[in-house]
């Protein structure tokens, strides 16, 4: 009996490996902009990273310091925000006003 307990432990030790690992840690919020468009960010704990979904593109953007909200960025494309507001920038293009949903 404990060698068929021991071969089902194992056996299932072994298939949750082989399965897909779950997506990082963190927080996806979806945003609405004063431009009509709806976009989403999803900000990982694991890495201090953040993903901009926006047009089906997605853009990785690195925790910047901030004295104040939050800053993300990758040189040409930063978002910074606090509490429900976000600025998006994305190149020379005009900020983006967006609030969370």
């Amino acid at each position: 009996m404990k060698a068929l307990y021991l071969a089902l432990t194992i056996s299932s030790f072994l298939c949750a490996c082989s399965s897909t690992p779950p997506a990082s840690p963190g927080r996806d919020v979806t945003f609405s902009c004063t431009n009509g468009e709806t976009i989403s960010v999803h900000f990982s704990l694991a890495d201090d990273t953040a993903v901009l979904n926006r047009n089906g593109e997605s853009i990785s953007l690195s925790q910047q310091r901030s004295g104040s909200g939050f800053i993300y960025s990758n040189g040409p494309n930063t978002i910074r925000g606090k509490g429900n507001d976000l600025t998006v920038e994305i190149g020379r293009m005009a900020p983006i006003q967006c609030s969370a949903k």
